[in-house]
């Protein structure tokens, strides 16, 4: 599953390669000064996923006049599967969905939710009676939505055993199914950009009051397909009242800020807002880059993790509490 061989992709950073069952992810340690650039692990065989296309997409078309292609090519985006070479029961898979889209003699698609660290996210789910299990995204949403975040604390992340959103989702439908999932024999493929042979995640956090910073260089000669962002804060909303430079018994309140800036420019700004008396609060934004990310240049990526005061000046009185972060996924054809 992973790429062999060595690939041009940089990270500029100290960059800790943190394995999963199926997928590496990329989580880069705290700069300071003095960036060094170095060739992240020339073995090519952490942290890129190769994107190959299942078989039965070569038979479809000659199984088309006959099936009419049960499986959603055309609207389909990246996409984790495995053939299980096992008999799928329907009406055993119909069990993990909240919605079913589409159900014939010998498939279903539906959908079923995958819980994240804000909130579920929706994944679809092709299974049919040959054996096969699909979870994919739809072709219009951004490939980010595979990242899962998984944390011991949400005020100070940690990074165990990572998986995606759509292994989870193939996890669950292989246990209703009653057929051992082997993560191992997982593979992924961009339905919507089918030339595209690879994907990379990286992920960066911030968990006190600052910013970090994460370098990515992606060589001219690669196609990059798509760059998209997961950003997410878990901010503590501090209320109070105070007697001070003439503002006696006036409420306020501090509250957490993020902003996920590249190269200088804001590509998301977290949308936080008082809700009431110490509490936590979540916020989350999947979306493209939208241009930000080019290849053949240094770009940098920050993630902004700061308290506010209520006129929206900085202050040094907000309680230091949860967190903020910005997984990156890439999808693209190495030259």
């Amino acid at each position: 599953m992973w790429k062999k061989g060595i690939y041009k992709l940089l990270v500029i950073s100290i960059v800790l390669a943190i394995a999963a069952s199926s997928v590496s992810v990329f989580s880069a340690a705290d700069l300071g000064e003095g960036i060094n650039e170095e060739e992240i692990d020339k073995s090519g065989e952490n942290g890129i996923i190769s994107l190959a296309p299942p078989s039965f997409i070569s038979a479809a078309s000659a199984s088309e006049a006959e099936s009419g292609g049960a499986f959603p090519e055309d609207k389909a985006g990246i996409a984790a599967y495995i053939f299980t070479n096992q008999t799928i029961s329907i009406n055993r898979i119909k069990t993990i969905f909240y919605y079913v889209d589409k159900i014939g003699d010998n498939y279903i698609i539906g959908r079923t939710k995958i819980p994240d660290f804000g909130g579920n996210i929706a994944v679809r789910v092709y299974a049919d009676t040959d054996g096969w299990l699909v979870a994919y995204l739809m072709m219009t949403e951004p490939a980010s939505k595979i990242m899962k975040w998984e944390t011991t604390s949400y005020d100070t992340p940690k990074f165990g055993a990572i998986s995606t959103t759509l292994e989870e989702a193939l996890i669950k439908a292989g246990e209703a199914a009653k057929v051992g999932i082997n993560t191992n024999k997982i593979k992924y493929y961009d339905f919507e950009f089918p030339n595209a042979n690879a994907m990379m995640i990286l992920v960066r956090t911030e968990a006190t009051n600052g910013k970090n910073l994460l370098q990515v260089k992606i060589p001219a000669d690669y196609m990059l397909f798509e760059a998209s962002y997961y950003h997410y804060i878990y901010y503590f909303s501090d209320y109070y009242r105070y007697s001070a430079g003439g503002r006696s018994n006036k409420d306020t309140y501090t509250y957490w800020d993020s902003n996920l800036k590249v190269d200088g420019v804001t590509v998301s700004d977290a949308s936080t807002s008082y809700q009431g008396d110490m509490i936590y609060k979540w916020w989350r934004a999947f979306d493209s880059y939208k241009g930000a990310i080019t290849t053949g240049r240094l770009h940098s990526i920050y993630i902004y993790y700061q308290p506010r005061e209520k006129d929206g000046e900085s202050t040094s009185t907000a309680v230091d509490k949860g967190s903020a972060g910005v997984a990156t996924v890439l999808i693209y054809r190495t030259a």
